[in-house]
């Protein structure tokens, strides 16, 4: 594979944002609370995700040198056979109470109990802060921002550019003015800056009442950073909405650990859990910040899921493994753990499904 310079320069940010630190103190500061630090913010076991200048470049030159990722084609034929389909916005907005919609990567389209409710939209050709460089789509979005049926709350897990998109949200907030964004301590100052008023910062185990639905933040084990100099000033999480007709998790990017069995006992069961299970190769160097298809079953068990889906996966090539291996890998998963099949599920990019009741 050869080193396109635009390739290059996103394993550049990508090297410089996990070894600099945050470069402010951190205004949010509370000492009785574990995961805070004067600096920033940490896992809830009071860890961070942080490589050596060695174990980056030993990643790189492994990605690079080998030409990682390869193109699909165990489970699918080629990228254009990832499977995908634009998204059905009428339908999705009249037909039925309790529907979930995957719009690629960790973009989830949820309703139930007379909220509807969306995860980290990206709709944008590339992860990036620029749209002429980074990593870029390799199944094209299956909406639009003016596409999308009336949303009520918007949930952003962090800030990382897969995530966070200023495209995408920005459209959002001007399609839809009345639209509640809900973010992590220290993430609405980005908002703020794109000029949306509309935005609330919560801290882990917050919780807002929109609509008669109780939403929640909550831990998850991450890091945060845009620029090389604010790693970990801002929070990371995932979130639950509940109310009388849906309990609803979402766990944004996240390695393993104790967090879930808590989030199961606090706020479990759920009805459904979005699941990331892709992104997850090196495992030496991508366990303590992505779970693996394994992990993530673990998770739909430690959360006392009824049914669970797989995001993030299948949109950019961000790691090492195929763009369809999650595919194989969460089927291999599942029969480990004795799950059927329709307990952990995949959806086509812009494909929808109801609820189990």
């Amino acid at each position: 594979m050869s080193l396109k310079w635009p390739v290059t320069l996103s394993a550049i940010v990508f090297v410089g944002a996990l070894t600099q630190g945050c470069a402010t103190s951190n205004p949010y500061y509370d000492p009785k609370k574990s995961h805070h630090r004067p600096d920033g913010f940490v896992n809830s076991d009071g860890s961070t995700v942080s490589k050596s200048f060695s174990d980056l470049m030993r990643w790189y030159r492994e990605r690079f040198g080998k030409s990682l990722p390869p193109p699909p084609g165990e489970y699918v034929k080629s990228y254009a056979d990832m499977p995908h389909e634009h998204f059905d916005t009428a339908a999705f907005e009249h037909e039925h109470q309790r529907e979930v919609a995957w719009l690629g990567h960790a973009s989830v389209l949820i309703k139930g109990g007379g909220i509807t409710a969306l995860t980290d939209p990206q709709f944008s050709e590339r992860s990036f802060p620029v749209q002429w460089a980074g990593p870029k789509r390799k199944v094209p979005s299956p909406v639009s921002a003016e596409e999308l049926p009336p949303v009520d709350v918007v949930m952003i897990s962090h800030n990382h550019y897969d995530h966070l998109d200023e495209d995408t949200v920005k459209a959002i907030a001007k399609q839809q003015p009345n639209t509640l964004f809900l973010v992590p301590l220290g993430v609405e100052k980005t908002l703020q800056s794109w000029g949306i008023a509309h935005v609330k910062a919560m801290d882990w185990w917050d919780t807002v009442v929109v609509k008669g639905s109780e939403i929640t933040f909550v831990p998850a084990r991450h890091w945060s950073a845009r620029t090389l100099l604010d790693r970990n000033c801002t929070l990371w999480g995932g979130w639950v909405v509940k109310n009388k007709a849906l309990s609803f998790y979402f766990t944004g990017d996240t390695g393993y650990g104790d967090d879930f069995k808590q989030i199961g006992e606090r706020l479990g069961p759920f009805d459904l859990s979005a699941i990331a299970i892709g992104a997850y190769q090196p495992r030496w160097f991508m366990k303590a910040q992505h779970i693996d298809p394994e992990e993530a079953v673990q998770i739909h068990k430690d959360v006392r899921s009824r049914q669970s889906l797989g995001v993030h996966w299948g949109t950019f090539e961000l790691t090492d493994e195929p763009l369809d291996q999650p595919i194989g890998d969460l089927q291999k998963a599942k029969a480990a753990a004795g799950l059927a099949d329709d307990d952990f599920v995949l959806l086509p990019q812009g494909g929808a499904m109801l609820l189990k009741r």
